[in-house]
């Protein structure tokens, strides 16, 4: 008796922390994206702006902050509700699973047209990634012996790792004339994304109506697809990380083994592709750690979280071992995190905490690829960047307000700006062109309403949540906070931020629902209110 009421109140506590910071957090998140828009330009020489809060310098990443129309954004919200919520009533009578296969279809097609539209080809740190994986493809390691690039950034090599053995099957069919079908599988792994965060809302919520709304949202979020012609592995290590968390929830949920067991594995793989997936990671042993109490499998649920956390932890120097075995080459030890850390508490021209070469490879070049040295300097920063936060709160609350609304509330999440800065296989097709050029501005702004629309309805969504006291249903949140505490002191860049709007789409839904709800109950209350009076007047 004593054990079920301990693992009721932890269990509970659990909800309250994680629906009441979330919640706080897409309040704050709400009204900053009525009242501000961010956007990423490249500005060339002599085009350096002055906004309303910040001066913009040049450079080809550059962030500008601009004043937003409150009023107009509230009538746009109350219209998106409208429309969700009717369009979720229209389709009731659908079959869950046509609405999922619906969703696969439309996402992985429309990504498939903007990626032949856009030809989009790497460039920068992408590029370095491709030429490697394209010559380990053909067991050519020169790269390793005489490049610099993955001395510094040998945390890439898990996504090379994956990009070769793609590029070892596709050769084998085929001899491609360029790595398109990477950005083509990109499409494909976001259309699974939409797919398995649709289902983890309805396993957790079990409202088909929230359902259908998170499948319309998902449908209608056009920076996801607009990225799929990135090629980075952001996209790549979600789609296994949240199919990862799925089978954790149907672990701890169902009692069934074998999901514990394919959580393992994918979370793995996700880490391997991309370190920030770590986050998940975290947020999976989080999750696992509340509701074991209640499960009362102790020893099974310990041994998954400890499988997951060391398969997890060792994959990318795993990755790195075989590289350097292969190639001959030492490699040494990458530029410390603690670099990127220092980076992200200090001023950059894109935006405070933004990327800057200061911190991160010119140092670490610097100290002749000493990683030890390397740490010891970017612990000093920090040190030093700290006490300035303490010592000046002013100055701290404005580091820390533009440094989040510039990537949360930069609601392209530089998808277009990178389909605009990167090289081209050829040129765009019209349809491309007029979303980078003349119709860059109203895109946007349809996702900045999108964006505001996310905002509002988790917010809404995530108290309904504490309310009902479900925690499988808040657990999504958890990766939410995750990615939101790891961004307010990493490196600062809004593609990153793409994730984790995706996975709040799963509780958003949920507040558009009661949004709709709302407004509806209202409206009846007002027709009956004019009826009365109307009957009261034709008696007299």
């Amino acid at each position: 008796m004593e054990t079920t009421k301990f693992s009721s109140v932890i269990e509970k506590t659990g909800i309250r922390i994680v629906c009441i910071l979330s919640g706080c957090l897409a309040i704050w998140l709400s009204i900053v994206s009525m009242l501000h828009t961010v956007n990423v330009a490249d500005i060339l020489e002599g085009g350096g702006i002055t906004s309303s809060l910040y001066f913009i310098l040049v450079g080809n990443e550059s962030v500008i902050y601009y004043n937003d129309n409150l009023f107009l954004n509230i009538v746009y919200l109350f219209i998106s509700v409208i429309l969700i919520c009717v369009l979720s009533s229209k389709l009731k009578k659908i079959r869950l699973s046509y609405k999922l296969l619906f969703l696969f279809l439309w996402t992985f097609s429309l990504g498939t047209v903007w990626v032949l539209s856009s030809q989009s080809a790497p460039t920068f740190d992408s590029l370095e990634i491709v030429k490697a994986a394209t010559a380990f493809s053909e067991n050519d390691y020169s790269i390793l012996e005489n490049g610099v690039y993955f001395k510094e950034y040998s945390f890439q090599l898990g996504y090379v790792f994956f990009c070769e053995i793609i590029m070892r099957v596709v050769n084998y069919f085929t001899s491609p004339e360029n790595v398109m079908y990477l950005e083509v599988l990109n499409a494909l792994f976001l259309g699974a994304i939409n797919v398995f965060v649709v289902k983890i809302c309805d396993m957790t919520i079990k409202d088909e109506r929230v359902s259908t709304a998170v499948t319309l949202m998902l449908a209608l979020s056009c920076a996801p697809i607009i990225s799929c012609s990135f090629i980075y592995g952001i996209i790549p290590g979600m789609f296994f990380a949240v199919i990862a968390f799925y089978f954790e929830l149907r672990y701890l949920m169902e009692d069934r083994l074998i999901c514990g067991i394919m959580s393992v594995v994918y979370i793995t793989i996700a880490v391997m592709i991309k370190s920030n997936y770590l986050i998940w990671l975290i947020a999976m042993v989080l999750v696992a750690g509340v509701m074991m109490f209640s499960r009362k499998k102790y020893l099974r649920d310990s041994i998954i979280c400890i499988m997951a956390a060391v398969l997890s932890l060792t994959v990318q120097p795993a990755v790195k071992k075989m590289y350097e075995n292969r190639s001959g080459a030492d490699l040494g030890e990458a530029i410390p995190y603690s670099a990127w850390i220092a980076m992200g508490l200090n001023e950059a021209q894109s935006a405070p905490g933004w990327f800057s070469y200061i911190y991160t490879t010119e140092k670490f070049e610097k100290n002749e690829f000493d990683a030890k040295k390397t740490g010891e300097e970017s612990r000093k920063i920090i040190s030093d960047r700290l006490k300035k936060f303490v010592k000046e709160p002013q100055y701290t609350n404005d580091f820390f307000y533009k440094k989040m609304a510039s990537q949360w509330n930069e609601t392209s999440y530089e998808s277009i700006w990178n389909s605009t800065i990167r090289g081209q296989f050829k040129d765009k097709n019209a349809f491309a062109d007029w979303v980078c050029n003349k119709g860059e501005k109203k895109v946007k702004k349809y996702m900045d309403i999108w964006a505001q629309l996310l905002f509002v309805s988790f917010t809404i969504g995530i108290m309904m949540i504490m309310k009902k006291k479900n925690f499988p249903a808040a657990s999504l949140a958890v990766i939410f906070l995750g990615g939101f505490f790891y961004q307010l002191i990493s490196e600062g860049k809004s593609q990153y931020i793409m994730p984790y709007i995706i996975v709040m789409t799963g509780i958003a839904g949920y507040g558009v629902i009661l949004l709709g709800d709302l407004l509806s109950e209202q409206y009846k209350k007002r027709k009956n209110t004019l009826q009365d009076k109307k009957v009261k007047n034709t008696g007299k």
